[in-house]
């Protein structure tokens, strides 16, 4: 029998929410007098340290799939789904922090940019690289944000019991507040407090999860009694399913891996962390190398508590209405009961606001300087500075109506689907470039082109009627941007 929720899930849920949404929209009224200006309210004043700079990363990298999403998958597919759930997330964000995160942070200074595209743009001495970036990045991140709201909305309802839509809706004004205030500055500071409530709220309800599914030992059993598939690390039975190909082949198990590799370097949104930082130390890497790993490794903890609501609950979840599976994590927090299921809520609203919040600075801040500021060159900087400020406000809006009207079936599928166009357009176009010095704004072009397509002729060949594995349409994504990267370069180059 599934737990019910009762009003303890309620009282705890919206105090700490409350909290976590106090202090997020304190930190952005307390950081006003540093984002004035609008070079100010984009970048900050690139004095943040190790600590803070980490703890942001891993919490715009930790996002509400990773908090709620993945928990369905492994509870969908056993073991074999862990491979997408995110077994790879260190594997992927340790390199950025270690090997690309130094590199960027000098070339945004370097180059003076205040925003992702814009840095591209300057990469490639080209205005309209920066153009074709700042709008595939919002097409895709609007994608990308309405599964932040998605999982917010899954964990408030499963636990309290109640309608989500308010819950949503203060949230998304309160973020949009502390962003149109305080800008990066406040942004930063907010990320990096909501960093914690996920870590701690994760790792508690991962271990009590496992506990109270009998260890693994207990848990592997009960998965077996199941079904035994639920045990492999790869299921052969998916084969004929393609859109699960990343729990059924060695394909799909490397695309996956590479998946967590490109995305990491590739989001604009865990980029764009790196603007604020001060020059970087050895020390100050070190530091914040451990802050990443520690914090990071929350996925670790979420797989058991997916596991472990299989083992515990069967596959009861599945006939949950909208949730189904995604209600994995909010049942297996129902259970353990308050206060853990108010703390697992605000942990999962606190990785959904984070990673929105660095997704809708990079949306109204690129469309302010990299288009309109582009088309109106004579604008103030005050005008720019409030278009930006609206703007905030309109992205952190507009995702809500598909939420409400047309919410996805299983929240991971449509996170990894822009992620895959996000990670391999921008791996190359951005995190190449940084070694590759034939790279050519015309290979970042075709690189984009090809990418964007692959996207969205995924969304319907792998996602809707199912006909492409996923695995392999990752690779063509991949290695097709990757042709069209360095060919295209070299047609440029032999051009100039």
């Amino acid at each position: 029998m599934l737990p019910t929720p009762n009003y303890l899930d309620l009282v705890f849920s919206a105090l700490l929410l409350a909290i976590l949404l106090f202090l997020s929209v304190a930190v952005g009224f307390v950081s006003k007098k540093k984002s004035e200006t609008f070079n100010a309210w984009l970048a900050g004043s690139r004095t943040f340290g190790p600590v803070i700079t980490g703890l942001a990363l891993t919490a715009t990298w930790l996002s509400g799939w990773a908090c709620l999403g993945l928990m369905g998958i492994v509870y969908s597919f056993g073991w074999s789904g862990m491979w997408l759930a995110g077994v790879w997330t260190l594997v992927g964000i340790i390199p950025t922090v270690t090997i690309f995160g130094p590199k960027l942070r000098n070339r945004f200074e370097q180059m003076r940019a205040t925003t992702v595209p814009q840095l591209v743009g300057n990469i490639y001495d080209s205005k309209m690289v920066a153009a074709v970036a700042s709008i595939i990045y919002i097409v895709l991140l609007i994608v990308y944000s309405v599964g932040q709201y998605k999982a917010a909305a899954t964990a408030w309802h499963i636990v309290t019991g109640t309608s989500w839509e308010l819950s949503i809706l203060v949230s998304a004004i309160v973020m949009a507040i502390y962003m149109a205030v305080g800008g990066y500055t406040g942004t930063q500071w907010a990320l990096a407090i909501q960093s914690i409530f996920i870590f701690v709220a994760c790792v508690l309800l991962g271990l009590l999860a496992l506990s109270a599914g009998g260890g693994i030992e207990g848990l592997n059993t009960a998965l077996y009694q199941q079904d035994p598939k639920l045990l492999q690390p790869l299921r052969q039975d998916l084969t004929t399913k393609p859109n699960l190909q990343f729990a059924a082949d060695i394909i799909g198990l490397t695309a996956t891996l590479g998946l967590f590799v490109t995305m990491a370097v590739g989001f604009p949104h865990n980029v764009a962390r790196f603007i604020g930082m001060r020059k970087i130390t050895k020390k100050d890497l070190v530091i914040m190398t451990v802050v990443v790993f520690v914090t990071a490794s929350v996925p670790w903890f979420n797989i058991l508590t997916g596991l472990s609501a299989r083992a515990l609950f069967g596959a009861e979840l599945f006939n949950i209405p909208a949730a189904k599976q995604d209600a994995a994590g909010p049942m297996v927090a129902l259970m353990i009961g308050s206060p853990l299921s108010g703390l697992y809520v605000a942990a999962v609203f606190a990785a959904a606001i984070s990673t929105l919040a660095g997704m809708v600075l990079v949306m109204s801040g690129s469309l302010t300087r990299d288009l309109i500021q582009v088309l109106k060159p004579n604008l103030s900087d005050r005008t720019l500075l409030n278009v930006a400020r609206i703007l905030t406000v309109f992205f952190s809006i507009i995702p809500i109506t598909w939420v409400i009207l047309r919410p996805p079936d299983l929240l991971a599928y449509l996170m990894s689907g822009a992620a895959v166009g996000m990670g391999c357009i921008f791996f190359y176009t951005l995190a190449v470039s940084l070694f590759w010095k034939g790279a050519h704004k015309l290979g970042a072009i075709a690189c984009m082109i090809y990418g964007f397509a692959m996207t969205a002729l995924g969304g319907y060949y792998v996602y809707t009627v199912a006909q492409w594995p996923w695995g392999n349409w990752w690779w063509a994504t991949f290695m097709g941007c990757g042709i069209c990267y360095f060919v295209f370069s070299k047609i440029g180059k032999m051009r100039a």
